[in-house]
């Protein structure tokens, strides 16, 4: 008798298990990673936008989002279970990605075919320890290689793309980095012409009134699909329809789901934006 029951708990305790570990049908995966609070207040909100584009995106039956706040997910699952995975977090030498077993998950994920996208930051690494974002992502800037500083992008051609969806021309003020390492075989999505008081490094004055890739996709090799952004320096460049547009059609593209005809709708509010902002100094 006691056995029978032991028996039927252990049935209940699986069922349960795989209740809680379903997926809806067709339903992907997105992971968003968030990097610790860096930089003033309003300047590189990793957790607040992570916050955000999890609510933008949750509207979609064939979606979940998961955010992990301040850090790389303690749940090492995590990203074995992505369809795509976004960073949004510090680069250099503190880059999340540099550190072995991080590095070793997301090199995991990728050889599944996993969808990367990075943003601002996130694109940014070292002199010899870009090989990880310049495979992953097709391209990333170069410390001390490339340039960067605050100028207003004025993106006049936007290319035909998925992630593109409904995005029109669209100028924003923002630190987007420019001259940047690419391998063959990106494709070029947002490009303007920064002023050359901006080109802060000896390789990037080298080419001045150039205009500049800021944002790319890049389909790679191995199957999977991925987006860079440069921009998002300043909290409140959310509230740009277009650019906010841009990154969650990315969402969905690295993620092999189709981006609506018009791109994904959102909305936002200053109050919104006022949210889950890290404790800093102003």
């Amino acid at each position: 008798m006691r056995i029978s029951r032991l028996v039927a708990c252990l049935v209940l305790l699986s069922l349960s298990s795989l209740r809680a570990n379903s997926q809806p049908s067709g339903q992907k995966r997105l992971v968003i990673i968030a990097g610790t609070p860096s930089h003033k207040a309003g300047e590189h909100e990793y957790n607040a936008g992570a916050l955000l584009m999890k609510k933008w995106l949750a509207n979609s039956p064939d979606m979940s989002v998961t955010v992990c706040l301040n850090g790389w997910p303690t749940d090492t699952t995590l990203l074995a279970r992505a369809d795509g995975i976004v960073l949004f977090m510090d680069g250099k030498q503190g880059h999340l990605v540099l550190k072995p077993a991080y590095k070793r998950q997301l090199l995991a994920a990728v050889s599944r075919g996993v969808g990367v996208a990075a943003l601002h930051y996130a694109v940014t690494l070292p002199a010899g320890d870009g090989d990880p974002l310049l495979d992953i992502l097709g391209g990333f800037k170069e410390d001390s290689y490339s340039a960067h500083g605050m100028w207003t992008s004025d993106v006049r051609t936007i290319p035909v793309h998925p992630v593109t969806s409904g995005v029109k021309p669209f100028q924003v003020y923002d630190e987007c980095y420019f001259f940047l390492r690419f391998r063959a075989g990106i494709s070029p999505i947002l490009t303007a012409t920064p002023p050359d008081s901006v080109r802060n490094t000896i390789a990037s004055r080298a080419a001045p009134g150039r205009p500049e890739v800021v944002s790319w996709v890049y389909e790679r090799p191995d199957g999977g699909r991925s987006f860079g952004n440069t921009g998002l320096h300043f909290h409140t460049n959310w509230r740009n329809d277009d650019l906010r547009k841009l990154i969650l059609n990315a969402c969905r593209w690295i993620c092999r789901l189709p981006v609506p005809a018009g791109g994904v709708q959102s909305t936002v509010t200053d109050e919104e934006l006022s949210r889950n902002l890290d404790p800093k100094e102003k």
